[in-house]
């Protein structure tokens, strides 16, 4: 068996951060993925003009690679569009594969198409035009379009990418994303199996991780735990194919 912990939208929130550590520890997964929107939200259009801003966002990023790395499991990321594009470190994959735990990752950072005036934003043209290899996860910060992951609570309006849904599309493997806080959950594009795992910042903020789990013979899974009681709620794609 394989898993994954999915770490969903920090936001720079650190004490519910290691609330959630503390409950992947004791799981002892074999890795973890972060799916950005990682540090304090001080940063608007032209993020490097306000100093003090970024060097909060700064010193929160650090914080949470220090606490995440310090689980002694290997980690992946990616920027979301409240990060800058260029924000490096150990575990980042934005528009590259790497491999973690016998898994083949590919990372598509940022966010689309709407444009807020947030440091990584980008057209759907150019998340379609990338040459995305087999993989085994797609590990996205924005959500594919016209899925229980991308509905706004107040509207009902589906705002996720096409690009990333027509990707999903392609592969049998997993997707793992955030960005639209309150849709988190799980649902199937074609045979991928998505997880969006939520967020630890507010607005719709829950203290909540993420899991990915592959068993040799058996269906996938992902599944969400709520820190607060404990309970989990567990999807396969056998089921999720039968709901449609």
């Amino acid at each position: 068996m394989s898993e994954l912990a999915v770490i969903g939208d920090i936001h720079g929130e650190l004490e519910m951060l290691d609330r959630v550590l503390e409950v992947v520890k004791r799981r002892e997964v074999d890795g973890v993925l972060l799916v950005g929107d990682l540090g304090v939200n001080t940063l608007w259009g032209d993020a490097r003009s306000n100093l003090g801003g970024l060097a909060r966002y700064h010193a929160s990023t650090e914080a949470i690679f220090e606490r995440v790395g310090a689980l002694g499991k290997p980690f992946l990321w990616v920027a979301g569009n409240h990060d800058l594009p260029d924000l490096d470190g150990a575990g980042q994959i934005d528009r590259r594969v790497a491999e973690i735990a016998g898994f083949r990752v590919f990372g598509i950072g940022g966010a689309g198409p709407q444009r807020f005036g947030f440091p990584y934003e980008w057209d759907e043209e150019e998340i379609a035009a990338l040459a995305i290899p087999e993989v085994d996860i797609l590990l996205c910060h924005a959500p594919p379009v016209r899925t229980e992951l991308d509905r706004l609570y107040h509207t009902g309006e589906h705002v996720g990418s096409e690009a990333i849904r027509a990707h999903a599309s392609k592969h049998r493997g997993f997707l793992v994303c955030g960005h639209i806080h309150e849709a988190r959950g799980a649902d199937l594009v074609d045979d991928c199996l998505c997880l969006n795992a939520g967020a630890l910042g507010s607005p719709y903020a829950v203290c909540l991780v993420g899991f990915l789990t592959r068993r040799p013979q058996e269906a996938d899974t992902v599944r969400l735990h709520f820190v607060e009681d404990g309970h989990e709620v567990v999807w396969d794609r056998k089921r999720l194919s039968e709901k449609r």
